[in-house]
């Protein structure tokens, strides 16, 4: 693509119109200016939606000052790292750096972060599919900074580390690399494929901090392209890295699409990756999942729904397969892990009776409460539960058809076992 023609193309992206105007109005208190990173690589396959990530071979929190007061935006600086984040209009947000290098002094470790040329900041990026820039200068508008071929690599569908080091320095770059390929249909290169095997065979991956290996689980599984990222997953071994009975096969892939079919079909609230940890541990023993969620720092609501998916759902399918349950049996089972453990094991095992469960069940609640039971004499005690919980039961049962035949079911309630 030409500069011409990539001037061209930024022109008329609507996203990138009232970025462009301002920079421009700046004149020469812009300075050098730069389209970076992820901000190009997808302008350069058509994406319709990206992030905006500008770089600026000078002070970037005082660009971002001047971008903020043209745009009409809010500036949120962080001095110490030298970036700043504008955001304008209703949801717009553009993210301004200084160009820098990065030092790692171990494996896996935070960088230590020094300003440099755009060159060098290029050079510190995982792929060179994300290593390019393009000037917003008025002088070279459109201009593309490639000096390590991620044009071409992109053009050929490849992901290519820009040094041996890569995955070494940041592990959580294979999460990434499996993220863009699948997303976009790339592919690692053999010798960065090479690099990224080893570094999973060196255990730098199991070695990350548990917020950051939690976090890029959450991105993976989150991803448009999760089933193929499940999928490659395995393939590196990355799976087995992180726990030795974690398992991204295809029969994971498989049980993830059909959670995911089924959660949109019967309008189940509960997050893709929440039902993917659940998929890819599902050969985890309770301890085992406990203990891997909770080093992984979940919350602890979400360790109970994904540790119970886990366990409970195989239970729930054999349950239902040996065993002829009423409606208020079936609610009994699938109600204490819901909706996770109920809707994996409906992708385990497609019954009618776990269908009539999403469907109709779970939202029978009964028309009646405490306040009711309190003008019959019952006062607050656990057996108001009791007795609530029975009337449930009932109405689930088609024994009960609204908020007369309830109260009259409760007075019998109350009579045959009064409190003492």
């Amino acid at each position: 693509m030409t500069t011409l023609r990539l001037a061209k193309e930024l022109t008329a992206l609507e996203r990138l119109r009232a970025l462009l105007d301002a920079v421009a109005s700046l004149g020469d208190r812009a300075g050098d200016v730069y389209l970076v990173g992820g901000t190009v690589r997808d302008i350069l396959l058509g994406e319709e939606s990206f992030d905006v990530d500008i770089a600026v071979e000078g002070d970037a929190i005082e660009f971002a000052r001047a971008l903020a007061s043209t745009l009409e935006g809010r500036l949120t600086p962080h001095e110490k790292f030298g970036t700043a984040v504008v955001l304008y209009g209703e949801d717009k947000r553009i993210d301004v750096v200084t160009t820098r290098t990065e030092l790692y002094d171990a494996p896996g470790a935070l960088p230590t972060v020094e300003r440099a040329g755009l060159r060098e900041d290029l050079f510190r990026r995982d792929f060179t599919v994300n290593a390019m820039a393009v000037s917003l200068q008025p002088a070279d508008f459109g201009r593309l900074v490639d000096p390590f071929g991620g044009r071409a690599d992109l053009e050929a569908r490849l992901l290519r580390v820009l040094h041996n080091r890569s995955f070494i320095d940041d592990p959580t770059r294979i999460f990434r690399a499996i993220r863009y390929e699948a997303r976009y249909g790339l592919r690692l290169e053999e010798h960065s494929g090479r690099l990224a095997r080893a570094c999973i065979e060196m255990g730098l991956v199991g070695d990350l901090s548990s917020a950051r290996l939690r976090d890029e689980l959450q991105a993976l599984l989150e991803d448009p392209g999760a089933i193929g990222g499940i999928l490659r997953l395995g393939e590196l071994a990355a799976d087995r890295a992180i726990h030795p009975h974690l398992r991204a096969d295809a029969n994971a892939a498989e049980l993830f699409e059909r959670a995911l079919k089924l959660r949109d079909e019967l309008h189940i609230v509960v997050p893709s990756w929440r039902i993917g940890l659940a998929v890819l541990g599902r050969d985890m023993s309770s301890e085992e999942a406990y203990g891997w969620l909770e080093r992984l720092k979940v919350r602890r609501r979400d360790v109970d729904r994904i540790a119970g998916a886990i366990t409970i759902a195989p239970r729930i399918v054999e349950r239902l397969r040996t065993a002829q349950l009423d409606p208020a049996e079936i609610v009994a089972l699938a109600d204490p892990f819901a909706p996770d453990a109920p809707l994996l094991a409906l992708s385990r095992e497609d019954t009618p009776a776990l269908r009539d469960y999403f469907a109709r069940l779970r939202d029978v609640r009964i028309e009646i409460g405490g306040a009711e039971l309190a003008t019959m004499g019952l006062s607050e005690s656990p057996r108001v539960g009791e007795v609530l919980a029975e009337l449930r039961r009932r109405k689930l049962n088609g024994e009960l058809d609204g908020r007369e035949s309830e109260l009259e079911a409760a007075r019998a309630l109350i009579a045959a076992a009064p409190e003492e």
